[in-house]
C-alpha cells in the first residue's frame, strides 16, 4: 500500500484500488445516493476480458459486504449506479439489468437477496 496526498493505493498484478479521502466527491456521492459513506474507491481490474474483470469485482464486493455493515455502492462512469446497499438492503439498478449499455453486469454473482429499482440517471 502506498500513501500520497490523501490517496491510498493498493496494487497487485490483477487489480488496483485507489482510496480517495476527497470530501467533495464523498459529499456529492453521499447526497446523490442518500448513503452513509466515508470514502470513494476507484477500482481497476487488469484482465483478459471485461467479463473476467467484472467477475473479480463482484467477488470482491461479496467479500466486502460479508465483512462490512456500512452502506456501499458500485458505480460506473458510463452506466451510473450498478447497485447499492443501504441500511442492509441490496438494491440493483433494474435499468442496467434490462439495458446493458456497456456491460452485462453479473448480478447473479451477488450474494444475498436484493430488490430491483430503476436508478437511471443517478451519478
Amino acid at each position: 500500500m502506498k500513501s500520497r496526498d490523501g490517496y491510498y493505493t493498493i496494487t497487485n498484478p490483477n487489480f488496483s484500488f485507489i482510496v480517495q479521502d476527497d470530501d467533495e466527491l464523498v459529499s456529492f456521492t453521499r447526497e446523490e445516493l442518500n448513503l452513509n459513506i466515508n470514502y470513494c474507491i476507484n477500482i481497476s481490474v487488469f484482465s483478459r476480458s471485461p467479463k473476467e474483470g467484472l467477475q473479480v469485482i463482484f467477488q470482491a464486493i461479496n467479500t466486502l459486504t460479508d465483512r462490512l455493515e456500512e452502506d456501499i455502492a458500485l458505480t460506473d462512469s458510463e452506466s451510473g449506479v450498478i447497485f447499492l446497499r443501504s441500511d442492509g438492503q441490496l438494491v440493483i439498478n433494474s435499468y442496467c439489468r434490462e439495458n446493458p449499455d456497456i456491460y452485462d453486469w453479473p448480478y447473479d454473482l451477488l450474494d444475498g437477496n436484493f430488490i430491483e429499482k430503476d436508478m437511471a440517471g443517478l451519478i
